[in-house]
């Protein structure tokens, strides 16, 4: 199993990754190659597909920030394996990845949110020596209609 960092051209790669990984996705069902390309093209942005014999088995992407302060921190936000390749330490490779990817631009803080539910996710995060908050994860979303 190999991970690896899409950048550049790799707009293609990004949608088969998508595609493999979680088929019934936006950037999966997307035929927008501009936006994938733009995602890819975000110095903020980033992508990591885990591959078992050039097959695309895994998946990460997040978004690097910035605070007024200057303090970088990654932010992981979505991770996925293939039901058919989880618990082969896939998941624990494309987390690791991301933490280093983190820490060469500059990050000094890296994060990620699960449910409260999802105890095999918790599992690998605490595994990683992920700190938990006491309360466990409440996250609040809003739509902003961009023609308002």
């Amino acid at each position: 199993m190999e991970v690896r960092e899409l950048s550049g051209d790799d707009g293609s790669a990004l949608h088969a990754l998508f595609a493999a990984v979680l088929p019934d996705s936006p950037t999966a069902r997307s035929t927008d190659a501009t936006t994938r390309q733009a995602f890819l093209d975000d110095p903020a942005t980033f992508a990591l597909g885990a591959y078992a014999d050039d097959e695309p088995v895994g998946l990460a992407w997040g978004i690097q920030m910035r605070s007024p302060s200057g303090r970088l921190t990654t932010y992981l936000h979505e991770l996925d394996v293939r039901t058919d390749h989880r618990r082969q330490g896939i998941g624990t490779a494309l987390v690791e990845a991301a933490m280093e990817l983190g820490r060469a631009r500059g990050s000094t803080r890296f994060w990620l949110s699960t449910g409260g539910h999802n105890d095999i996710a918790q599992s690998l995060y605490e595994s990683l020596g992920g700190d938990r908050k006491p309360n466990g994860d409440v996250n609040y979303w809003w739509e902003l209609d961009r023609d308002a």
